[in-house]
């Protein structure tokens, strides 16, 4: 993901773009899996992103949800933001900035975090692919505390 600065002149401008957004951004399948994303997705990544490829969002984050039967096939996935978002923009609906309450395990058991949700659908793709953002509004928060002087 990282390209040295000469690199830049073969890259096309929509990836110079995309890799200049601050927030997480992933380019994802009807089915939510990762199919790429910017270097500020990286961090949620872990260890190794590039694992990440072709695999559900649900599984990659570990979504509590997802643990037994996988990625949108538990009952509860059906009410998930996520992915419910990426169902509206393959319908073509406008972008809405949607709040999601994730229910994550991490290294310290299961975590509770809130992100903001947006996804667009990606123009020129030969199969719909949808742009989409998580922004941790914790992140969010704080950063907004720290401009405030708070």
């Amino acid at each position: 993901m990282n390209r040295h600065p000469k690199d830049q002149s073969k890259t096309p401008l929509w990836r110079v773009h995309f890799d200049a957004v601050p927030l997480a951004a992933f380019i994802v399948d009807e089915a939510v899996r990762i199919l790429d994303f910017n270097p500020a997705a990286e961090a949620l990544l872990g260890f190794a992103p590039r694992s990440s490829l072709h695999r559900r969002g649900g599984e990659v984050f570990h979504c509590i949800y997802a643990e037994k039967v996988g990625c949108g096939k538990s009952k509860l996935c059906k009410n998930c933001i996520i992915r419910n978002s990426v169902q509206s923009a393959l319908a073509g609906e406008s972008p809405q900035r949607k709040f999601h309450q994730a229910e994550l395990r991490g290294s310290r058991g299961v975590v509770s975090v809130g992100l903001l949700v947006t996804a667009s659908l990606l123009p020129g793709t030969e199969t719909p692919q949808v742009l989409l953002f998580l922004e941790n509004v914790a992140e969010t928060v704080s950063l907004s505390k720290r401009h405030l002087g708070v």
